[in-house]
């Protein structure tokens, strides 16, 4: 019952870790415990940092910088708008780049006269399909209380693959916005959200390609700038699956048809992992507008214009790479991902995180779960290597799944789990194991040698050898001829002291020929071979106990008891045959025993010990197991304790 209580107990606690990984993982990310997502997010950004090559550059893309450099030279920013009037005008005559993104805005006024607005307005409006305005957007209310804007501009269009608006997880839903003022906003202007997702920790790992706001949508700067490129039209929100890794896709559309294969992937909550896999060319804004730069170097390429000046602290934001990075660098590594999919023999840079990971994580736990299981049943050292296998094997292929498959999967659930199991499988089997060693020290401490106990107490199947079996074994009986009528003129005291005496050497000897001492019985010993522990020369070592007992016998008569002027006379008898051993009694008092016919007849061989000359008698079964030169044929004998006839042998020698 108590077996059946502990395996009951070890499931329910293992459930219920499993259980709790599981509700975990389920868990939306924002509603899980700070600690954990934190050390999901180190997990994640050791990947990063692991997975980027710092040598790749996108020679596609530049980032004009309005650094402190350009600002201590042009001005603090923002600039009189004629001056950024004539750097866009620069960039997109003399130095000819192919489409400019703004991560600037222009939400006031700035005291100048409406002339030099209209200079910037007209660039504005004459190179719209050019240039992609900035837009900020908030979901937090009241978070923008100055420089506004009077518009937000014209949004885009998007649709679900069947044709009606996607669902709602997949947007950012604004509440506010910061934006331009009217006179440099028209229809045909393109409009991109410049705000990433900030993490718990104050990092940004991940960006929302699209926000709802006042009944429009708002695609990202760069996602902007890709459409304007392609000349797409419209998005596209595709929620089916081409296999069970994959993940919804955000797809280019034109004139109502996808434009190729082109798609950002996002996860369930639309949002897409930011793919800090190269760095961009950075060029000061004061170069720019000197023209000491070579026009060659940026003729054709796409220029994203932002600071990263620590006065502009807004435009700064903490990566999994760099505590400080310029968030115009974000949208620029988002676009040159964009357009790395236009390159066929490119490699994807997008990572996709499968709709179905949950599902496919609780997949593993099971699968984790059965081998821990299994390794459990051969002991704590199994567990000990399996264990830390089975950690070592999932971050090697969560990080194989990241770097080449580019699939990114949560790290941490499947880390937990194992660590969890692990420590409670382990710990429970060491308090089992201590359990087992206690209970075994009081069940044999004073019957079998310390070595013994200790080995039984570490086997891993220690209740089996308690459970009652038929085994041969080999019973050996001592017996002190005469002692009863010796003790009743002897003080109490001294009986106690010369049985104490006799019987701990006795027990000693006994314990050093491997067998068990099963019980006392006032001025008898009774001992077996062959339990707990296998032995198959049973016979053979309660022989050389029995001799050995009787030297101790006559070692102590001349040592100590003649002090006394008396003579300890032991008679043994021993047979071996097939018995019941295990914990037999009853429910108040059980004890591990031997019973069974060759237990009486072991008994009375014993008693027969006082009708031969010899000291060490045993049953005929015993000695067909023992060497021939040490034992005489004494014929068959008649006991009162049996009804049928034994046939006896003495032990004469030395085995």
């Amino acid at each position: 019952m108590d077996e059946r209580l502990q395996v009951v107990k070890r499931f329910v606690f293992v459930a219920f870790i499993l259980g709790a990984v599981v509700v975990y993982l389920f868990i939306p990310p924002a509603q899980r415990p700070a600690f954990l997502e934190r050390l999901e997010y180190v997990a994640y950004d050791q990947r990063m940092q692991l997975s980027v090559s710092s040598a790749t550059v996108d020679s596609e893309i530049v980032v004009i910088d309005i650094d402190q450099s350009s600002q201590d030279q042009k001005g603090q920013w923002p600039w009189p708008r004629h001056l950024t009037a004539e750097m866009l005008n620069l960039l997109l005559t003399h130095y000819q780049v192919a489409g400019v993104g703004l991560d600037v805005y222009f939400p006031d006024e700035t005291g100048c006269s409406s002339d030099l607005d209209s200079e910037l307005s007209q660039v504005l409006q004459e190179y719209a399909d050019n240039i992609v305005m900035a837009l900020k957007l908030t979901d937090k209310p009241q978070a923008i209380r100055k420089k506004r804007g009077d518009v937000t501009g014209t949004g885009v269009t998007l649709t679900g693959a069947d044709g009606l608006p996607p669902a709602a997880q997949y947007l950012g839903h604004g509440v506010d916005f910061s934006g331009n003022l009217a006179r440099f906003v028209t229809p045909q202007s393109a409009i991109g959200h410049i705000i990433p997702v900030i993490d718990t920790d104050a990092k940004v790992r991940q960006l929302l390609p699209v926000y709802q706001f006042a009944g429009q949508y708002f695609d990202a700067l760069s996602l902007s700038m890709w459409r304007q490129i392609l000349g797409a039209d419209s998005l596209q929100l595709d929620t089916s699956l081409d296999h069970w890794w994959d993940s919804p896709k955000l797809r280019l559309m034109l004139g109502g048809q996808p434009v190729g294969q082109l798609h950002i992937p996002v996860n369930e909550f639309g949002e897409v992992l930011i793919p800090f896999h190269s760095r961009v060319e950075s060029v000061s804004a004061a170069d720019v507008l000197d023209k000491t730069i070579d026009a060659e170097s940026l003729k054709g390429k796409f220029v994203l214009m932002g600071s990263s000046a620590k006065a502009q602290g807004d435009d700064l934001v903490a990566t999994p790479l760099k505590p400080e990075l310029p968030g115009v660098e974000i949208h620029a590594v988002m676009l040159g991902a964009m357009l790395a999919q236009m390159d066929d023999g490119a490699a994807p840079r997008f990572k996709t995180q499968p709709l179905y990971e949950k599902y496919f994580q609780v997949a593993l736990m099971c699968v984790v779960l059965l081998v821990l299981l299994v390794a459990h049943q051969f002991g704590v050292r199994a567990m000990l290597v399996t264990g830390p296998l089975l950690l070592g094997a999932w971050i090697v292929s969560n990080y194989w799944l990241w770097a080449v498959q580019n699939i990114a999967l949560e790290l941490l659930p499947l880390m937990a789990l194992i660590l969890l199991l692990l420590m409670y499988l382990v710990i429970s089997d060491l308090l089992d194991i201590n359990a087992r060693h206690r209970h075994i020290r009081r069940m044999f401490g004073y019957y079998l040698p310390e070595p013994v106990v200790q080995r039984l107490a570490i086997e891993r199947q220690g209740s089996d050898w308690l459970k009652p079996e038929r085994r041969e074994m080999t019973i050996l009986f001592a017996d002190i001829q005469g002692f009863t009528a010796m003790a009743e003129m002897l003080p109490p005291e001294v009986v106690a002291n010369i049985t104490k005496q006799l019987f701990t050497n006795l027990t000693g000897v006994i314990h050093e020929h491997q067998g068990t001492v099963d019980k006392y019985m006032g001025d008898a010993v009774m001992a077996f071979w062959g339990a707990p522990l296998l032995d198959d020369q049973h016979a053979l070592h309660a022989a050389k106990a029995a001799l050995a007992m009787q030297v101790v016998v006559s070692q102590l008569n001349t040592a100590v008891f003649s002090q006394q002027n008396i003579n300890i006379h032991l008679g043994i008898g021993i047979n071996t045959g097939v018995v019941v051993v295990g914990n037999l009694g009853s429910e108040q008092r059980h004890a591990y025993t031997v019973m069974g016919g060759a237990v009486n007849a072991a008994s009375a061989i014993q008693q027969l010990t006082r009708h031969y000359p010899y000291d060490i008698l045993a049953g005929e079964e015993t000695a067909s197991q023992l060497p021939a030169s040490i034992q005489v044929d004494l014929g068959s004998a008649e006991t009162r304790k049996l009804p049928h006839k034994l046939r006896v042998f003495a032990i004469t020698d030395a085995c």
